[in-house]
């Protein structure tokens, strides 16, 4: 059904003309039901008790959104100095200028004019009291950086996108990074200012009253016992120090931490502790270790059950669940296509990493089993990382780190695909089928085995140079660009 437009011509969508871009005439719409957005990843959330998309819950106890300490806006104005400056025939400033402040909130921000028949919804609208007709519908994207920041991505629009005072517009479909006071320029008119707020100039999330367990420095104080495995073994009572001078000591805590909340035999303890070399006193200095740490911690830390002891606390008092709980958390992230977030969430999971894991436990069974899952935990982790980056465009960033990954364990197939989809998205398409070819050789050698499917499928696509290769940046809240074929 056609649709005539203010010029007379025919149009095939309602909205805009699909002849000459001009604005319709549409009955006054009702307005819409305010959305209420996720403050950890900006999507639209169907429920009032935890987002859909990422699983943030404002109400839990460890509730922080990733951005709420980051305010940044979006000034949207008409400039008639852009607009004598590009000097757009057919396209008249707007007689009533109009702006508008609009917070940036989630994971990345689009930008364009919207479009009923489309399904187009920026979150950046530049159509209604702000139109602009030299917009694109999908025109732009603010990607939020893992550092707080933000970044600029033009979506190959028609008109292209000004960066400040810059005669060229920015490159399509590449992140560029943007600063505070950085103007964009875009359609016939319109600057989009970005501005940091202070803390105390805007009202803050009514999450940040409540700090996060695991990463407030107000937290360790209300935790009466910290636990640290990732490295060294380290115990903090009250938010201090307390040194724990016996091997067997220390390796006691480290299994009754492993298990927190949940009884351990004395039978499982001996095993962790000494193997088939249990010596005929081990029961007698199991109990003098279980009375040591008993000083150490808070009353009651450490209970007797019918068959052992238990750790009483909760998880987030050892950091491998918090490590675990950050990795589960980043994986939904990128999953649910904000990787933005999902980097962010996941470097703060590694950095609870201080050296090797369980090293108190690692002369005996138990803790060699354990250590060897956690670090298989941590590898993941940084691949989840990786796939993240490649998703925010940071293939250039990502080659040397991808490089100096397959070193360290040439045999995880998954860095080895992540380091050929880097180098092509740099232009180094040679080098990615060497990179290939190099695992084949490898596995060939050693095992005498070939790529996996996945990779041989990579390989292939590279080859014949495959246009969905190509990074593009997301078009919406929640989509995410391709990370392999």
């Amino acid at each position: 059904m056609s649709t005539p437009c203010p010029k007379g011509h025919l149009s095939e969508t309602p909205d805009y003309c699909s002849v000459c871009g001009t604005a319709v005439v549409m009955p006054v719409p009702v307005a819409e039901e305010s959305v209420e957005r996720c403050p950890n990843c900006g999507s639209a959330s169907s429920s009032a008790s935890a987002c859909v998309e990422c699983g943030f819950s404002p109400s839990a106890s460890d509730a922080a959104a990733l951005w709420e300490e980051e305010k940044w806006q979006i000034v949207v104005r008409p400039d008639r100095e852009y607009y004598e400056m590009l000097d757009p025939g057919g396209m008249e400033f707007p007689e009533t200028v109009a702006s508008r402040r609009i917070p940036l909130t989630g994971d990345h921000v689009s930008i364009g004019r919207r479009s009923t028949t489309r399904g187009i919804r920026p979150e950046i609208d530049l159509s209604g009291s702000l139109e602009d007709t030299g917009v694109s519908h999908r025109h732009a994207v603010l990607m939020r950086q893992p550092d707080g920041t933000w970044a600029l991505v033009d979506q190959d629009s028609t008109n292209g996108t000004y960066l400040n005072a810059e005669r060229e517009p920015v490159a399509a479909n590449q992140p560029l990074p943007l600063s505070d006071g950085d103007r964009i320029h875009l359609g016939g008119w319109t600057t989009l200012t970005l501005e940091r707020l202070d803390p105390e100039d805007v009202a803050r999330f009514e999450v940040e009253s409540r700090p996060s367990k695991d990463t407030r420095n107000v937290a360790r104080g209300r935790r009466l016992m910290e636990i640290d495995l990732l490295g060294p073994l380290q115990l903090r009572v009250k938010g201090a120090v307390a040194p724990i001078g016996a091997a067997k000591t220390r390796a006691v805590l480290a299994l009754l931490a492993l298990r927190v909340g949940s009884p351990v035999s004395v039978g499982d303890i001996e095993w962790a502790l000494w193997g088939d070399a249990e010596p005929e006193t081990a029961r007698k200095a199991l109990q003098g270790y279980i009375v040591s740490l008993r000083k150490l911690l808070p009353d009651g830390t450490i209970e007797t059950t019918p068959q052992g002891y238990r750790l009483a606390g909760s998880k987030d008092a050892v950091d491998v669940f918090r490590f675990e709980r950050r990795c589960a958390r980043g994986r939904a992230l990128l999953a649910s296509g904000h990787p933005g977030a999902a980097v962010a969430e996941l470097t703060r999971a590694l950095e609870l990493w201080r050296g090797e894991p369980l090293l108190d436990l690692a002369d005996g069974p138990t803790g060699a089993t354990e250590a060897v899952g956690i670090k298989e935990r941590k590898a993941s982790a940084g691949e989840d990382l990786f796939d993240g980056r490649l998703q925010l465009g940071d293939h250039e960033g990502l080659v040397p780190d991808l490089w100096q990954a397959v070193e360290e364990e040439p045999l995880r197939q998954r860095r080895w695909a992540q380091l050929m989809l880097a180098l092509y998205r740099c232009g180094r398409q040679v080098d990615a089928l060497r990179a290939f070819q190099r695992l084949r050789g490898l596995l060939a050698e050693e095992f005498g085995v070939e790529p996996s499917a996945e990779l041989v499928a990579l390989d292939r696509a590279i080859v014949v140079d495959r246009p969905d290769l190509q990074w593009t940046p997301p078009t919406e809240a929640g989509s995410a660009p391709a990370t392999g074929p």
